[in-house]
Formats: C-alpha cells, sequence, structure tokens
C-alpha cells in the first residue's frame, strides 16, 4: 500500500520497495515505512537524501526513533 506526504513544496509517495519524491523514483532504503520531511530534506527509514543518494546520517536515525 502507498503513503502520500506533502510538505515543504515535495510530494513523497512511498510504496512497498520504492520511493517517489517530486516525480523522481529511488529505491527504499533501509527496511520499514517512516518518512519525514523537514526545511525540504527528506528522511525515511534512518536515511537522508542528499545529492540523489541515500545517506546514513545522526539526523535521520533521530527522526526515526524520535
Amino acid at each position: 500500500m502507498a503513503s502520500i506526504q506533502r510538505s515543504d513544496g515535495i510530494t513523497l509517495i512511498m510504496s512497498d520497495n520504492s520511493v517517489v519524491i517530486n516525480g523522481v523514483e529511488y529505491s527504499l532504503p533501509g527496511r520499514g515505512c517512516n518518512s519525514t520531511i523537514i526545511d525540504g530534506k527528506v528522511f525515511v527509514n534512518g536515511y537522508e537524501l542528499k545529492n540523489g543518494k541515500w545517506k546514513k546520517t545522526i539526523k535521520a536515525i533521530f527522526h526515526k526513533y524520535f
């Protein structure tokens, strides 16, 4: 089942194995279905999208659990 989130001009659609952010499809990082958009930054399952690649950052881990 897909979930849709809109915030800060960003549209995020999550499905079972992919994430679509503003029309660009990315593979789903990590396990789970946790997503957050804060100040134009996208965090999914403990990863942050930076320069088109998923990076495991302390901020992303924080948003996953809190």
